[in-house]
């Protein structure tokens, strides 16, 4: 019975802190849940990523409409990169599968790290203030920079969702820490913006992933609803308090956590005595 308990208190704890982390950085959560799921409730590597999927469809819900209220979020732009990011989701999650759990989780170590480690020290947004720099250079004056977000022309964010999808699906995430990237340094999107865009495309990929996943057999659904009871009301705290703190600050904020759970998560898969 004891274990039992603190078995549900781990699941609460860990849907609270995937809801914050998605309201906050416009991401479906499963960067955070899964090595979570992972290290402290023991879970097959496959089941951990499918059940976090699960646990994305609430999240990314609860998450988006604070950014839908406050107009934070680019229609346009959702409406092209929603339909190859399904595709790429169910492909995703069809290809885990065939790879080894160990591999699969040190393969998502590495994505969360190399993101983590470009939102942490802005490489991508010092590349473009670089690149800004040179245009008007050769201009002979200085760069015009536009605080409005580039239209979604061309195949661009088709590219950018199929990407998206394909991540999502294969490592149980939403796709966010891929988006986001992209619509900050390729469409010159403002963070919250960013964020609330990527939020209403995780929503709609995470059911076509979730039952991907689910016919995989990968889906632990007593965890899952016992996750989405904390990450529901996490998510909506989540978005609000983003919605009021500095762009800068969400956005080192976002690469710093991501950076620890890499780490964190790579320790423990080739560390399994490891105390986390």
């Amino acid at each position: 019975m004891i274990l039992e308990l603190a078995f549900i208190v781990k699941a609460l704890v860990i849907g609270l802190l995937t809801g914050l982390m998605s309201g906050c950085f416009g991401v479906g959560g499963g960067i955070l849940c899964t090595p979570l799921v992972r290290m402290f409730l023991d879970i097959d590597p496959h089941v951990a990523v499918g059940t976090t999927m699960a646990l994305i469809i609430p999240t990314s819900v609860a998450g988006a409409l604070n950014y839908i209220k406050r107009k934070q979020f680019d229609q346009a732009m959702a409406a092209k990169l929603a339909p190859t990011a399904v595709l790429g989701t169910i492909a995703g999650a069809a290809a885990t599968q065939y790879v080894e759990g160990q591999i699969l989780m040190l393969l998502f170590a590495l994505l969360v790290c190399i993101a983590g480690v470009d939102l942490s020290f802005s490489i991508g947004e010092n590349l473009k203030k670089q690149r800004e720099k040179e245009a008007a250079a050769k201009g002979g004056g200085e760069a015009v920079v536009s605080s409005e977000p580039e239209s979604a022309k061309g195949i661009g964010p088709f590219i950018v969702g199929l990407s998206a999808g394909l991540f999502a699906g294969f490592f149980g995430v939403g796709g966010g820490f891929l988006m986001v990237p992209c619509l900050l340094y390729f469409y010159r999107f403002s963070v919250k913006s960013a964020f609330g865009t990527s939020l209403i495309v995780i929503a709609a990929v995470s059911i076509p992933g979730t039952l991907s996943h689910f016919a995989l057999m990968h889906v632990d659904i007593a965890l899952a609803l016992l996750m989405i009871a904390g990450s529901v009301p996490g998510s909506i705290l989540g978005s609000a308090l983003a919605l009021k703190l500095k762009d800068s600050f969400l956005r080192r904020g976002f690469g710093v956590i991501m950076l620890i759970m890499s780490v964190v998560l790579a320790m423990r898969e080739l560390l399994p005595s490891t105390p986390f």
